[in-house]
């Protein structure tokens, strides 16, 4: 019996590798063989580490690839996490956005600026969102991106968002503001980039795409993407009627003796205008709720398709063609032929 045994060793070990493993895959010796103590004694090989017990610098590493979301929610699990995130090298945008949430939420009326964008956002699909405008203009800012692609949803301003309604918001009141979102104005199914035009006296007329983010009967704002020029690019510009200023124009620099902040104002960055956005609305709405009693007028849905008139102030019209055919021939003889209110830019 040892001897064959021997000679059975002995076979083996000149079986070529390949062979032997397909012999011992289907033999029943290997399964009567692993039984559970030895997995368990194999297991028991390697330490068993939890998270917490992971260097300092290790856990501010891992911290530093989380999205905006993981971030926020990684606050309320621990004191030592509370104490540790701060420190964390996070894309300076989540910084930024970070500081415009906890900005919001420290608001005393922050909860009642809540119930209508709850009961009305919508799910939309955010990569789609971007992609949809990188078709039309190959460069979108990156701090919009960056807010479409990890802003919470229940942390929308008021109802500038991609999925609250395209609706004509006819008051103030505690959780909405006067205006319409064009942020939801998705012909087809998708945003769609329009165009303004560039006055400057240091350098000819041109249009650029831009992004018609919020418009009422006094004031339109517009997220400007035109690369080519860098002075401007991911600005916001929120221009009111009184500032002798077409809707469609950005007239940038201005001399100093022109600019008015009060009527025309751009804002360095996306964020940093959503946060104007909210506290003025803010002060306006702590006002109301100060009052007894306010009128109030019922939310118009808009209706496609919405109307176009170039140079338009109303709100409820489109003021400017697509991005797309800015430079068909009838496009490019209305913005010639607009009367501008300063014909010293002409």
């Amino acid at each position: 019996m040892d001897q064959k045994l021997s000679l059975n060793n002995e076979f083996k070990a000149f079986l070529p590798y390949s062979t032997l493993r397909t012999l011992y895959k289907h033999a029943t010796l290997r399964q009567k063989t692993e039984s559970k103590s030895i997995v368990s004694k194999c297991r028991c090989a390697y330490p068993t580490i939890a998270f917490q017990d992971l260097p300092n610098e290790l856990i501010l590493v891992i911290f530093s690839f989380l999205e905006l979301k993981p971030y926020i929610i990684s606050h309320g699990v621990c004191r030592k996490w509370q104490q540790m995130l701060p420190l964390v090298d996070i894309h300076p945008i989540r910084r930024r956005m970070f500081k415009l949430f906890h900005h919001m939420l420290q608001h005393p009326g922050f909860l009642d600026t809540r119930p209508w964008p709850l009961q009305t956002i919508q799910p939309f699909d955010r990569k789609a969102y971007i992609e949809a405008l990188l078709s039309q203009y190959p460069a979108v800012p990156e701090e919009f991106e960056l807010w479409i692609l990890e802003w919470p949803a229940r942390m929308v301003v008021f109802s500038m968002w991609p999925g609250s309604p395209f609706t004509h918001y006819q008051d103030v009141t505690k959780d909405q503001v006067h205006g319409i979102n064009w942020l939801a104005y998705l012909p087809e199914g998708s945003p769609s980039l329009l165009t303004l035009v560039h006055r400057s006296r240091i350098h000819d007329h041109h249009s650029m795409p831009a992004l018609l983010i919020w418009a009422n009967n006094a004031k339109i704002m517009w997220l400007i993407f035109d690369k080519d020029e860098p002075e401007l690019f991911g600005r916001v510009q929120v221009t009111d009627w009184n500032s002798e200023q077409a809707p469609i124009e950005c007239r940038f620099p201005m001399p100093d003796d022109e600019h008015d902040d009060r009527y025309c104002r751009i804002f360095d960055n996306w964020l940093e205008f959503l946060q104007h956005f909210w506290d003025v609305n803010m002060r306006c709405i702590m006002y109301l709720l100060s009052k007894s009693s306010f009128q109030y007028h019922e939310h118009r849905p808009m209706a496609h398709p919405v109307p176009y008139e170039f140079g338009s102030w109303m709100a409820n019209i489109r003021p400017s063609p697509p991005w797309v055919s800015c430079n068909e021939p009838q496009i490019q003889e209305a913005m010639q032929n607009f009367d501008y209110p300063d014909s010293d830019y002409d």
